[in-house]
C-alpha cells in the first residue's frame, strides 16, 4: 500500500512504528500487553504508574491488548470522538482570558495538572505558535 494512508487512517510507516513499539513493550513476548508489560515500559521511561492507572489504560482497549486491538483503539480515538475540535481548544484558551491577555504560566500549570495532563514538550509546541510578552502573557486575539 506504499507510504499513503490505509483504510484505518494510518500510514504504513505509522503502523510499523506501532508494531515496533508493541514488540518492545511486550516483555514476555506472548503477543499481548498485560499490566506487567505496561509497568515495565513506563518504568523504562521514568514514569511510575499506579495499579489504577495501568488498569485504566488496559480498560481503554476493550479486550485483550493485542497489537490489532491497540491499533483499533488508536483508530477510534483518532476518528474524532477523542479529539478536541479547534473551537473547543480556543474556548479553553479564552477561559483564561484576562482583559485581552492570557497568562501563559497559569495556563501551563492547568495543562500540566488537570484532565489529560500535557508534557512540557507538548505545551512548548503549542505556545511556540504564539508571541509571549515579557510578562508571560499571550494576546487573546492571537488565539
Amino acid at each position: 500500500m506504499g507510504k499513503g494512508q490505509n483504510e484505518g487512517g494510518f500510514s504504513e510507516d505509522q503502523l510499523q512504528m506501532y508494531k515496533d513499539c508493541f514488540k518492545l513493550m511486550d516483555i514476555n513476548k506472548d503477543g499481548q500487553l498485560d499490566k506487567n508489560d505496561l509497568r515495565g515500559a513506563f518504568d523504562n521511561v521514568g514514569v511510575l504508574m499506579s495499579e489504577g492507572e495501568l488498569d485504566g489504560l488496559l480498560g481503554e482497549i476493550g479486550g485483550a491488548c493485542t497489537y490489532d486491538n491497540m491499533v483499533k483503539m488508536f483508530q477510534e480515538k483518532m476518528a474524532g470522538d477523542g479529539n478536541d475540535s479547534d473551537d473547543l481548544i480556543v474556548q479553553a484558551f479564552k477561559a483564561y482570558d484576562q482583559e485581552g491577555k492570557i497568562d501563559s504560566k497559569m495556563f501551563t500549570h492547568a495543562l500540566m495538572t488537570w484532565g489529560d495532563k500535557m508534557t512540557k514538550a507538548e505545551i512548548d509546541d503549542i505556545f511556540g505558535e504564539f508571541e509571549i510578552d515579557e510578562d508571560y502573557m499571550i494576546k487573546s486575539k492571537d488565539v
